[in-house]
């Protein structure tokens, strides 16, 4: 991993976290300083994070964290989440489908088949990359939603994939992404603000 990504990492996961205001100023210097990089990769973050709408470039005041990140982040995860599941449940193979089903019931990786079955590397890379923010790089675990509910949820997604009822996965893997951004959004000690 280039520095310019983890700075990417850390600073889309703090800003979808809320620990940056809408509208906070991200100045170049004390960014940099505080993540020990110099202003070369973070510039290349901002430029990333711009990208991907959680920061602004405006007019004599900088770069700026935008408004109602976290919202529109997980809206439009949810859509494209919804949209892998529908793809599965059409195109999965039967081999595929039962493998799917085992993780589900077993808490294994039971997204990734899913985003596998859907055949569609555009969409995955995108939904991917959405993910990023939310689980702060590799290390984090897929939200903080407890385990009894990302099994459920996943063994309801598994079964309407397996029985090809793409409109049933769609809703499901929509619950999903909701019960994600409100395990995401749970915890109220966060700070109002850096910078």
């Amino acid at each position: 991993m280039t520095r310019a990504e983890r700075v990417r990492l850390q600073l889309a996961a703090e800003i979808v976290a809320g620990d940056f205001r809408p509208g906070t100023r991200l100045d170049e210097v004390a960014q940099s300083h505080r993540m020990g990089v110099s202003r070369t990769p973070l510039r290349e973050a901002v430029r990333q994070l711009a990208t991907l709408g959680l920061v602004e470039n405006r007019p004599h005041r900088g770069v700026v964290v935008a408004e109602g990140v976290g919202t529109a982040l997980f809206e439009t995860l949810a859509e494209l989440e919804a949209v892998c599941a529908g793809l599965a449940a059409e195109r999965m193979a039967d081999e595929a489908r039962q493998e799917l089903a085992r993780l589900a019931e077993e808490g294994g990786d039971w997204l990734s088949a899913i985003h596998r079955g859907c055949a569609n590397a555009v969409l995955v890379g995108l939904v991917e990359t959405l993910w990023q923010p939310i689980l702060g790089g590799a290390t984090r675990q897929r939200g903080p939603m407890a385990p009894e509910t990302e099994r459920m949820l996943g063994r309801r997604i598994a079964a309407a994939i397996v029985g090809g009822r793409r409109d049933e996965a769609e809703a499901g893997m929509k619950e999903f992404v909701h019960a994600a951004a409100a395990a995401f959004a749970a915890p109220a000690t966060r700070a109002a603000g850096n910078g």
